[in-house]
């Protein structure tokens, strides 16, 4: 045996709790991961029909929070991470996991108003999407969203164990996730009202990401993504 191949298994190793030390929040993407599998499965058994397939209330609401996790945790990343790191070792998943309880609690609110206005007949059509998309565009340029984007990034001071280190991971994700509904809520709209369908998911995660991963905020290229979105929408309404 060579010395290579005789550290080899101990340098993985090495590398594997290097990996899970410095990304403790790799399960989620495993969520977002199963999100997005989901989702591709629902866009694609109903990729023609997806704004006029009715689906029940219990099934809507499940589809928005699968949506909600295959977009949402790829932008909520660095206040996870941030979370992980401002957390005891030995309590970093429980608090990710309270954070990300804390955050998908606005959501859940919003998914149920959104899971009832679908269930209307007079939703189920391309103006629905088309309608919500150009709110969304204008939206965009609104004071008070520029201010709830800047609150997606804050970060609070979390207690180092027990009860109160459970209610400040809690408190930070609902703040967080009440800063993030206030500032996506029409855009993720739109994208439920199409049926949850791929164009609209594919293209509002990358204008999200095109926002979220700039050094400044790139308003002109969301306005005009938000509108191309749109406008797609507007042609398959006439079309």
């Amino acid at each position: 045996m060579t010395r290579a191949s005789a550290i080899s298994p101990a340098t993985h190793a090495g590398r594997i709790r290097q990996f899970f030390w410095q990304c403790p929040e790799w399960w989620t993407f495993v969520l977002c991961g199963l999100g997005w599998q989901a989702m591709l499965l629902h866009g694609w058994q109903h990729a023609a029909h997806c704004v006029h397939h009715a689906m029940a209330f219990r099934e809507e609401l499940q589809n928005w929070m699968l949506m909600v996790c295959a977009m949402m945790l790829p932008l909520v990343r660095p206040a996870v991470r941030t979370t992980a790191f401002a957390s005891l070792w030995v309590r970093r998943h429980r608090a990710m996991a309270g954070f990300l309880l804390g955050y998908f609690t606005p959501w859940l609110v919003l998914g149920i108003a959104v899971a009832l206005l679908r269930r209307q007949p007079w939703t189920n059509n391309y103006a629905s999407p088309a309608i919500a998309c150009f709110a969304a565009a204008l939206w965009q340029l609104a004071p008070v969203r520029a201010r709830a984007l800047t609150a997606c990034h804050r970060s609070l001071p979390l207690a180092p164990s027990g009860w109160r280190a459970d209610r400040d991971c809690l408190r930070g994700g609902c703040g967080i996730g009440l800063a993030c509904v206030c500032a996506c809520w029409p855009l993720m709209a739109a994208c439920a009202l199409t049926g949850h369908a791929l164009p609209a998911m594919i293209g509002g995660m990358a204008l999200g990401l095109a926002e979220r991963l700039a050094f400044r905020p790139r308003t002109a290229i969301v306005v005009a993504g938000t509108l191309a979105l749109g406008g797609y929408y507007t042609l398959l309404m006439f079309a």
